[in-house]
């Protein structure tokens, strides 16, 4: 999650977003400059004035504005006014096509291709009359008919797709994030539950042999007091695990802000000071030992090879294995010893736990349900490229081994 939040965002081009009173201003100064050419002096000739025909003028500078919310409806009244006042009489004849091929364009835009044929077809077809009525030459009427029927339409066709592949590429691309997200999302949520399997398994198993050696030693005072105090050491440190872990859950998400105050609002610092501390490493498996210690496991940790410095997500993996394995010797092996091995290697670091057979032909414990840490240890050593295996050992017992790369 959080390196999919630190993950740099493509910034947008700074292009200003044109609001919709921006639109209305430049069509209507579209509007007018069409007016321009029935407005200005004539060179030569008569003059008319009609007051129907002033009126349809102005009627059309008014509806014009209105082409993106009905494109269709526009292009069509302005179709029909650019036939009326192309075969009207001077200076109305003077007013171009250019309103109808800004709505043919905006149709084009707007709607389907079928519609978007239909509307160009029909433009094309008073464009190419009014300029046979007009007695162009016919290379004239076949260029300006498709510049004015054809064009626009062809423009506005290749916009739309345009807009269309772009939404289409967020949309995905939005998905993909979202799918991204979730994967992060329940990637975390199964470290979380391997740590919690962990923590508590560890801790349980600590706690219930402390705790049966106990009901042994009840008049033995001092051992007794001994014991009891291991099992409240080890109940806090569980405690305060598992604190972390649920500061990590109720933790709100960070907004994706640029500004120095990203954290979230609703998060105390009580809550997230958990996070803060120390996960463990390498160094601490010998307080993992001294700790079965006190439950009466004897183990042995030998290193072998020259030790340097691992990541530090490589250390806490080999520190969960080492405790997993210490818990399932406690649970299920039925003795008092093992053994931990670290081997350093030139690109390699390599943890094997070991447990002898139960002494005196005493019989294993019973397989009881499959539980996760099996499961949660082949995972920790995948994450990370390594190997895993586990089983029965040769001269009997049994030998966990996990390899990673480092």
């Amino acid at each position: 999650m959080a390196d999919v939040a630190a993950r740099p965002v493509p910034l947008a081009p700074r292009i200003p977003r044109m609001r919709p009173w921006h639109w209305v201003a430049l069509d209507t100064a579209l509007a007018l400059m069409f007016l321009l050419p029935v407005g200005g002096a004539r060179p030569s000739g008569p003059v008319h004035q009609n007051p129907w025909l002033a009126l349809l003028v102005i009627a059309v500078t008014l509806v014009f504005p209105a082409r993106r919310r009905f494109p269709m409806a526009v292009c069509l009244l302005l179709t029909a006014a650019t036939i009326t006042l192309a075969t009207s009489v001077p200076p109305y004849d003077d007013y171009g096509p250019f309103a109808m091929m800004f709505a043919l364009y905006t149709v084009a835009t707007t709607r389907p291709g079928r519609v978007t044929a239909l509307a160009s077809a029909g433009v094309l077809v008073v464009a190419v009359a009014i300029l046979t009525d007009l007695h162009y030459p016919p290379s004239v009427v076949g260029l300006s008919g498709v510049a004015i029927g054809v064009a626009p339409s062809l423009t506005g066709y290749l916009v739309r797709q345009q807009r269309q592949y772009r939404s289409a590429f967020a949309a995905v691309r939005a998905r993909r994030i979202e799918a991204e997200v979730a994967s992060r999302m329940a990637e975390e949520k199964l470290r979380i539950a391997r740590e919690l399997h962990d923590v508590v398994a560890h801790a349980l198993s600590l706690i219930t042999v402390q705790a049966g050696v106990a009901v042994f030693r009840q008049h033995e005072a001092e051992q007794m007091r001994t014991t009891l105090t291991a099992i409240e050491e080890t109940g806090r440190t569980a405690m305060g695990d598992m604190r972390r872990l649920l500061g990590v859950l109720r933790a709100a998400p960070t907004p994706n802000t640029d500004g120095p105050t990203a954290s979230a609002p609703t998060t105390s610092a009580h809550e997230t000071a958990p996070e803060r501390e120390p996960v463990p490493d390498l160094p601490d498996i010998g307080a993992l030992i001294a700790q079965a210690a006190q439950a009466g496991l004897r183990i042995g940790l030998r290193e072998e090879g020259e030790r340097r410095a691992i990541p530090a997500a490589v250390g806490l993996a080999v520190y969960r294995i080492v405790q997993e394995s210490l818990t399932n010797i406690l649970r299920h092996a039925r003795t008092g010893s093992g053994s931990v091995l670290l081997r350093f290697e030139p690109h390699e670091v390599t943890v094997t736990i070991a447990n002898p057979p139960p002494p005196d032909g005493l019989p294993p414990a019973p397989v009881g349900p499959p539980g996760h840490g099996l499961r949660g240890m082949a995972e920790r050593a995948a994450l990370f490229g390594g190997t895993f295996s586990a089983g029965p050992a040769d001269g009997g017992g049994f030998v966990v081994t996990a390899g990673f790369p480092a």
